[in-house]
């Protein structure tokens, strides 16, 4: 774990698979299509414009990892998330660097996915 430029907690993309093996939860923040073309088989798709009505679906004791395009929304979303006392951090690079690390992107139909 480390700071980001923002002194938003973050994983590195290399790191995520063991994380998610200890129990972390993936959360994908990008909007519908950018999910439908490409997302990691693991991560749950809940749109940063839905967080704030939703955070009280949260766990207190789960640990959640929020990924987007680049790491900038999630990075926010993470921000947001520690402000309500939620064990949070952020993806850096997003899925386009999570994209050199995992073969686990897939698109809405099972196949090889892309990141848009």
């Amino acid at each position: 774990m480390v700071l980001d430029i923002n002194n938003t907690p973050s994983v590195e993309p290399e790191t995520l698979e063991g994380l998610l093996e200890e129990g972390y939860l993936l959360i994908d923040v990008r909007e519908q299509d950018e999910w439908d073309a490409g997302h990691h088989k693991n991560a749950s798709h809940l749109p940063m414009g839905e967080i704030v009505e939703k955070v009280d679906n949260f766990n207190n004791d789960e640990k959640y990892i929020f990924v987007c395009r680049s790491g900038a929304r999630s990075g926010r979303v993470t921000s947001f998330m520690i402000s309500k006392n939620i064990d949070s951090y952020n993806l850096s690079g997003g899925m386009k660097q999570l994209n050199n690390f995992s073969d686990e992107i897939y698109d809405l139909h099972g196949n090889s996915g892309q990141i848009i």
